[in-house]
């Protein structure tokens, strides 16, 4: 039986997460090292609620994204620093790779 990737919510972006399986990567024909996490909810609320379900973000603060806890402390230390800005990198739904800039407060 196929294991359920575990979810996460990042309290900082009220988003829930999994971790990008190798599944994943070969069904959306992404690059075979592409690391990071897939968006399986996202609150109305969230800072970034206008990203889809299924996004993956790969990147945060210029670091390549590998664990789910990892991508909850760049979050945690954006939150508590002045510029409270944080900056994503993620393929959306088309597959296209973009770089947003969110305000966190």
């Amino acid at each position: 039986a196929e294991e359920k990737p575990k979810q996460a919510s990042i309290e900082g972006l009220k988003i829930s997460v999994r971790l990008l399986t190798k599944q994943d990567i070969a069904e959306r024909n992404l690059p075979s090292d592409t690391t990071g996490v897939v968006i399986t909810e996202i609150e109305n609320d969230s800072p970034v609620n206008y990203l889809n379900i299924n996004n993956i973000i790969v990147e945060a603060q210029k670091k390549k994204i590998r664990t789910i806890e990892q991508l909850d402390d760049i979050v945690k230390v954006v939150l508590n620093s002045s510029e409270k800005t944080l900056l994503i990198a993620i393929y959306n739904n088309q597959n296209q790779r973009r770089y947003i800039g969110i305000k966190l407060d």
